[in-house]
Parts: structure tokens; sequence; C-alpha cells
């Protein structure tokens, strides 16, 4: 009877730590999510400009860094409101690096889009302010109407930016 505490205490004391579910997420830069040789060209794009009123194309590919996908991350960011019911309350929105993508500019690289996904929907937030997301991503391609994202986030928590 005294072996099993005994046993359950070595296990323990040699087992690897797990992942504490309050652990402190990754603090992710946008050109993290891109491979290097893009990130190299992106720099040499012209500046972007909030001029005319119709949608431009998105450029861009999906290639993706696959050593992110199911991190714990945070990241700063703008967001797009995608999926939005009748209250108000969105559910799903992209996450950009830059007031005003996917409006009337070309929207960043698919790879340089997050779609974040909430499990329980919150208010429109204000577009014009920065927000710091949380969340778990994951390499994932999803096209729609507004853009093109290589990523996705099982978002927890939406916070501005401060």
């Amino acid at each position: 009877m005294r072996v099993l505490p005994l046993i359950a205490a070595l296990l323990l004391l040699t087992a690897p730590p797990l992942m504490a579910a309050d652990q402190a997420a990754r603090e992710l830069d946008w050109l993290e999510l891109m491979p290097k040789d893009e990130v190299d060209s992106l720099m040499d794009t012209p500046a972007v400009t909030h001029e005319g009123s119709f949608k431009q194309v998105q450029t861009g590919s999906f290639r993706a860094i696959k050593e992110l996908n199911g991190l714990k991350v945070k990241i700063a960011g703008y967001i797009v409101p995608v999926e939005v019911d009748g209250d108000s309350q969105m559910s799903e929105f992209f996450i950009v690096p830059y007031f005003g993508a996917c409006i009337h500019v070309p929207p960043p690289p698919p790879n340089q889009i997050i779609l974040a996904r909430l499990a329980k929907p919150i208010p429109v937030t204000e577009i014009y302010d920065a927000y710091w997301i949380e969340g778990t991503l994951n390499v994932e391609q999803i096209k729609n109407d507004i853009a093109a994202s290589a990523y996705t986030l099982t978002t927890t928590k939406v916070s501005l930016w401060e």
C-alpha cells in the first residue's frame, strides 16, 4: 500500500514538465510569420497608401513557418471583423499588422494575416485601435471575400494595446 504513493511521487519527479494552462504566451513579431526570403522582398515593396475606394488584389504567398503551429502566442495588430451577428458580436476577425489593411488597400500577403476565432463572441472592437490578441496559432489556409490567410488563431484573450 505504501508503494503506490512512492511510485506516484517518483513519476512526478521524473516526468517532463507539463505546459501549464496559464503559461505565458510567446510574443510574436509579424515578420516571424513569413520565410526570410519573403521578408527581404517585402521590404522592397512600395509604401501602402489609403487612397481610392475599390478593393485591390492581394498578393504574396501562403508559405508559413511550420514550427509556429500549435504555439501559444501573443501578437499586436489591428482587427478586421469577419463574422458578426445582429447584436454586433464578432466570433471571427482578421488580425492585420497595420491600420486599414483589408479595406481598400492591397491586403497584406496571406502569411501576414491571421484569422482569429473566438469560442465566445465579443463586441466589435474599435478598428482604429491596436490590440494584443492571444491564443494558439495554427498553420491553416483560409480564403474568403475579404482576404486570404495562412494562419488561424484559436483566440483566448483580446486586450487593448497599451
